[in-house]
């Protein structure tokens, strides 16, 4: 009997590589892939959730009531962030919503994930084997590889006076297995691959409760890292982003930069290694701090034709105090410098961010910093957020500081008026010229029955284009294109020519 499985995903690149490899698993046990509309045939639900915001965690709950009104009968398997920050939470809504705990899996971060799941597949296709009960699925429950037991939960009430233990304890408690995720050999559904480097953060912002759910620091090795590169490109994937919790530790045991022994980073070589892949179009690293950014990363940038000019450096607030406050690892000085050594060793880089907006204790001087900090560093791209109090983490004890609700929103108002314009100024700087893209769907509609391609360029602008006459599909595929106008979400342009078949 064919068993079919369907994931959910939610949260950031490394979900969406841990997604990929549990979907290895299960075919590697024999499972297919539901219909892209999972329904009532559908025998495994897997979730990835989230919750680096309140925000995250409801869409995670809700992603998981939606996959159960679409498959009633399936079994569920939560990973991701979430299960470990509070599975009591979602245990609960589960039994609200009729599930038997035998039908529940928990695949934490502090357990073997490739076991856990294994194990649950392994026991699901043993219960409908001949015709049997989905419910009679055995669940013995297992601590050390992290399934199926009561998940080990972050969300802690405590006095500021305890976070130093609290944070000691999280990282002694939460000591990972030895994962057997397998690498992957394509991504599917994705013309760009993500690939995971690096795996958790102990730098405990005051307002992320990730360390407490991925705490323990640890990198792949290169040599796994590029074969693996090799692999995707081989399957046709044109692009590499290479990502981590917190990519800038890649290579280090710590997060904490103050704690680093003093030796270049091994990010650039890793950076050289996959650039050199042949048939790889682009590298681009995903989100990394601005301390992260050395001179010999700086350096293999400027050596790489076919490293993408993008940084996605967060600066979350342009006030001193407030970084501070939020136990950031930079000044808002020191984040200036960054930007302009970006700036000064590059052509027209695209520096993107993440702002963190009402943060307790943020006045109207605070926040003016932050729009100072932004037209300073010319963001092609700013993705602003209001602060969300999570319990457990520093800040959820002194959230009633924050900033009330109308003037968060109106400070977000300012901040995407600002953000519209940075944008509209970086991108004018590419009308005129000829760009290289990767087409990343098929036409799109639009409006009086037009249609265009979208595709992303190295800096990570999305240019639109009319798709050539003919039955060619782009997808996929590397193009040069006229860059003709600015647009409210990008560029529009015009095709000159497939660069590849």
């Amino acid at each position: 009997m064919v068993l079919r499985f369907a994931i959910k995903t939610l949260g950031c690149k490394v979900n969406q590589y841990d997604a990929q490899a549990v979907a290895a698993v299960l075919e590697s046990a024999g499972f297919l892939p539901a219909d892209r509309d999972a329904g009532p045939s559908t025998d495994l639900l897997v979730v990835h959730t989230c919750c680096v915001t309140a925000t995250a965690m409801r869409k995670s709950r809700q992603a998981i009531r939606r996959a159960l009104r679409r498959s009633p009968q399936a079994a569920i398997l939560i990973a991701g962030c979430y299960g470990d920050y509070d599975g009591r939470r979602l245990r609960a809504m589960l039994a609200e919503l009729n599930v038997p705990p035998r039908r529940v899996a928990f695949a934490g971060h502090h357990g073997d994930v490739a076991a856990c799941v294994e194990q649950f597949a392994r026991d699901l296709r043993d219960s409908d084997g001949a015709g049997a009960d989905r419910s009679r699925i055995r669940a013995e429950p297992r601590g050390d590889d992290g399934c199926m037991s009561a998940p080990r939960d972050a969300r802690i009430t405590a006095s500021p006076a305890s976070i130093r233990t609290r944070r000691k304890a999280a990282v002694k408690a939460n000591v990972p297995g030895a994962s057997r995720l397998p690498p992957l050999r394509h991504f599917a559904g994705h013309h760009r691959a993500f690939v995971k480097v690096q795996d958790g953060c102990d730098a405990f912002c005051a307002y992320c409760v990730v360390p407490y759910t991925r705490p323990r620091v640890g990198s792949r090795s290169p040599g796994d890292i590029v074969a693996e590169c090799r692999r995707l490109v081989a399957a046709g994937h044109r692009e590499i982003v290479l990502c981590g919790v917190f990519l800038g530790a890649f290579g280090r045991s710590t997060a904490v930069r103050r704690r680093w022994p003093d030796a270049p980073s091994p990010l650039g070589d890793l950076l050289r290694r996959v650039a050199g892949i042949d048939g790889l179009w682009r590298v681009r690293l995903s989100s990394i701090e601005p301390g992260d950014v050395t001179d010999d990363l700086l350096a293999a940038f400027g050596e790489l034709p076919n490293a993408a000019p993008h940084f996605h450096l967060p600066l979350q607030s342009g006030s001193r105090r407030i970084l501070r406050r939020m136990n950031r690892q930079y000044t808002a000085r020191e984040y200036r410098r960054t930007v302009d050594r970006v700036r000064s060793a590059l052509d027209r880089p695209a520096v993107t961010t993440d702002v963190i907006v009402g943060f307790p204790g943020e006045t109207e001087e605070d926040f003016a910093a932050t729009l100072d900090a932004a037209r300073h560093a010319g963001f092609a791209k700013i993705h602003a957020f209001p602060f969300s109090p999570v319990e457990g983490t520093a800040a959820w004890t002194y959230r009633h500081e924050a900033a009330p609700p109308q003037a968060v929103r109106a400070r977000l108002a300012r901040l995407a008026e600002l953000e519209a314009q940075l944008a509209a100024d970086y991108r004018r700087s590419f009308v005129g010229e000829t760009m290289e893209a990767l087409v990343e769907g098929p036409p799109r509609r639009g409006g009086k029955g037009t249609a265009s391609h979208q595709a992303m360029t190295d800096r990570y602008l999305t240019v639109a284009f009319p798709p050539p006459p003919g039955p060619d599909d782009l997808t996929g595929r590397i193009v040069r294109l006229h860059v003709d106008a600015v647009t409210s979400a990008g560029l529009a342009g015009t095709l000159e020519e497939p660069l590849d078949g």
